[in-house]
């Protein structure tokens, strides 16, 4: 009965102190938060997770990043093979939230979606709008990143498949009732591809083939991630989500 009463209390120990540092969140997205990727470029090494937007939150503030980032994930399923998206994934998230939940979920997904023809726009949507409203009825604190841009992106979304998914994530999360300022927005704050700006360069990945640099404009390298972390910090804090030690 003692032991039983004492890792009771160690377990509300835990909890405690877990959510006195911001409490536990779910990060979800694609290859661009499941590694670190190298920049030739600028002698940028990757592979380090130590270096990912995860690790550096944690770092930082001590919340307790949850990272369920996947390569090639996308919110909806892929045709024809039915690849699960992320939508598909509600008895994992409640599996993740655990027996005492996750504070939130930070949603970061959608290029693989707009670079997917077989996706239809409104399925996306529906799928997006659905997963945030599930994840709402967890009672978890919803965070949504729209798709990072494309290099000199047209704000035209029957120019640009990759804005016009950026603003479906936006529409998502407002249909589920996620608040408006709940968007975070990397564009905003200059995580941005342009080849010509040699400090944008940094922040992806490249390599050299044949002689030739070849810029991946998606991928971030270890600047890109410490960027990118910062400014989410950053933006949680304002939100009065987390707090910097």
């Amino acid at each position: 009965m003692l032991r039983s009463r004492l890792l009771a209390a160690s377990i509300l120990l835990v909890a405690s102190d877990a959510h006195a540092q911001g409490g536990r969140w779910i990060l979800a997205g694609d290859s661009i938060m499941a590694g670190v990727f190298a920049n030739e470029e600028f002698g940028l090494p990757g592979g380090d997770g130590a270096e990912l937007t995860a690790t550096l939150v944690t770092l930082e503030t001590g919340v307790v990043i949850q990272n369920v980032s996947s390569p090639g994930a996308t919110m909806s399923a892929i045709p024809p093979w039915q690849i699960p998206g992320l939508a598909r994934q509600q008895a994992a998230l409640s599996f993740i939230d655990g027996l005492f939940g996750a504070r939130g979920i930070i949603i970061t997904i959608g290029v693989n979606d707009a670079g997917q023809p077989g996706i239809v726009p409104s399925t996306y949507l529906a799928d997006y709008t659905g997963f945030a409203r599930f994840a709402r009825s967890l009672g978890l604190e919803v965070v949504c990143v729209p798709p990072l841009n494309e290099p000199d992106e047209p704000l035209d979304p029957n120019a640009s498949r990759r804005f016009q998914f950026q603003l479906l994530t936006v529409f998502a999360c407002a249909n589920a009732g996620v608040p408006s300022e709940n968007v975070f927005n990397p564009a905003a704050v200059g995580i941005v591809p342009d080849p010509a700006d040699p400090a944008k360069r940094r922040l992806f990945a490249s390599r050299r083939q044949n002689g030739e640099l070849v810029l991946d404009n998606v991928h971030l390298s270890s600047e890109g991630h410490r960027l990118f972390a910062t400014r989410l910090i950053d933006f949680m804090v304002g939100r009065g989500f987390w707090t910097r030690r």
